[in-house]
């Protein structure tokens, strides 16, 4: 009698998209934002419905020429989300975040269109498998309080609030057993203060704290990263408190 064993391992080929545009103002960000949510979900929804198939030209295709893009047929088979819903768009302060968390890639007319619009990419993680980071910075403009000590209690009220909300953001989805990692507050050059997040959800926590930063009249700006492979605490380094003079 013969008995054979086989070991197999089993994966997936998608990760996640994530760019970050700059704009000059808040208006055009706010107003790219707005387009690129509107065709994303416009393309995933004829994608679905043609299955890919030509049947007239796609939004994305309206979008190119409409722009004046470069792009053949862009959002077809690998480089548009197949089994994960259209990509998300957030825009906060002078800045665009566009992100699928389950694609092969997106098409380079997106980022295109950033430049069309007076803006330019930041950063582009392509097909990242590890979850993202992002760092937030944040101030309050010298114009509109003069008053340093007033700045500064606003400030701490702002990262009093956070720090109550950003729990329920960063916690685990259901069946996963990880703890979640604590959000890393630290100060960088000339005193400005940061706090880098792994969220739940990259989106939706963007789109939390710029609410709260509009409400409390703080300024944002952001900047990501794809979490190193199989580190517990990413934001390790920025935990270690700085040398005393």
């Amino acid at each position: 009698m013969r008995i054979y064993l086989f070991q197999a391992f089993a994966s997936n080929n998608s990760g996640s998209y994530t760019l970050v545009g700059t704009f000059k103002d808040e208006a055009t960000a706010e107003e790219v934002a707005r387009l690129l949510a509107e065709v994303s979900a416009a393309h995933s929804a004829w994608l679905e419905r043609t299955c890919g198939v030509d049947d007239g030209p796609s939004p994305l295709d309206e979008l190119v020429q409409r722009e004046g893009l470069r792009g053949d047929k862009p959002g077809r088979y690998d480089d548009w989300p197949d089994y994960d819903d259209p990509p998300q768009v957030v825009a906060a302060g002078l800045q665009v975040l566009f992100h699928s968390s389950f694609t092969l890639t997106i098409p380079a007319v997106i980022g295109e269109l950033f430049y069309a619009r007076g803006g330019r990419v930041q950063m582009e993680l392509d097909h990242a498998h590890e979850e993202i980071a992002i760092e937030f910075a944040y101030w309050i403009v010298h114009e509109q309080y003069k008053d340093k000590e007033v700045r500064r209690e606003k400030l701490d009220a702002f990262e009093a609030r956070l720090a109550e909300e950003l729990p329920s953001w960063t916690r685990r989805r259901e069946g996963d057993s990880r703890p979640p990692i604590e959000p890393a507050w630290h100060h960088g050059e000339w005193g400005s203060r940061h706090v880098a997040v792994v969220f739940r959800d990259l989106i939706e926590g963007v789109q939390a704290v710029r609410t709260i930063a509009r409400e409390m009249e703080v300024e944002l700006q952001f900047k990501v990263w794809e979490c190193p492979h199989g580190v517990p605490d990413p934001f390790a380094l920025l935990r270690i408190p700085p040398l005393e003079e």
